[in-house]
């Protein structure tokens, strides 16, 4: 089969990845070609075809994230952050001011008393086996889009989860979203900019393309590593 320029096109629709070069002259010549996180890729159509390799990406931790645990080692501070949610939450994980995890948690349980136990579950074994130090928490923010049944959802789950750190006699901190967002630099004046800017800041901090729960669960990390690390360093100068 002779190829074209526009057969690679066709080729790499609905895969993230873009061709940048515009003239083909074999399969082995060499193209470029734009991986889904933006990062330029010289290689052939025989490669990329059937193996699309990004050498950035391949050496990024954050993007070729797994299940393995990560040992904790010594003189670090864990931190586990989560984003408020019922359904689905976003979660990341700091060591110090390093993130070294992001993920989500999701559950489909349609009574609110079992996906809220659900959660606790998943709480405590994050807090065991990751060998967690402090959780940070997002505040729950009124916001006129949101019905007073789902505020009253998520400040139950709110208290089951700080029961549940309390009883583990793990620290916490409860993160406003205002203060963690100022911090963090967030921009926009809707919710959904707002979500969309913390978005681009992942990517620009660790060059990763996350949902945006994911995304806040990211920020709330970053702001809960600076300032209680930072509160950690004057408690032990003192």
């Amino acid at each position: 089969m002779r190829y074209n320029i526009e057969d690679v096109k066709k080729g790499l629709e609905n895969t993230g990845w873009k061709v940048i070069s515009d003239k083909y002259i074999s399969l082995d010549s060499e193209l470029i070609f734009e991986c889904p996180e933006g990062h330029r890729v010289y290689s052939s159509w025989k490669k990329i075809r059937t193996q699309r390799f990004c050498p950035i990406c391949q050496n990024n931790p954050l993007k070729n994230i797994d299940t393995k645990v990560i040992p904790k080692k010594k003189g670090i501070t864990r931190i586990l952050a989560l984003d408020q949610a019922t359904r689905v939450t976003g979660w990341s994980i700091y060591d110090n001011k390093n993130l070294i995890k992001y993920g989500l948690f999701e559950t489909s349980l349609d009574d609110e008393i079992a996906r809220d136990h659900s959660i606790k579950e998943w709480l405590i074994n994050m807090i065991n086996i990751w060998q967690i130090d402090v959780v940070g928490i997002e505040g729950i923010q009124y916001q006129q889009n949101m019905g007073v049944t789902t505020f009253e959802m998520l400040a139950r789950l709110q208290g089951i989860l700080l029961d549940t750190i309390y009883e583990l006699k793990i620290p916490y901190k409860i993160c406003p979203t205002n203060t963690w967002r100022a911090h963090c630099n967030v921009k926009g004046r809707t919710r959904s900019d707002k979500k969309a800017s913390m978005q681009l800041l992942a990517k620009h901090w660790f060059d990763i393309s996350v949902s945006d729960d994911e995304a806040d669960a990211i920020g709330i990390g970053k702001y809960l590593a600076d300032t209680y690390i930072k509160e950690i360093i004057i408690e032990n100068w003192e």
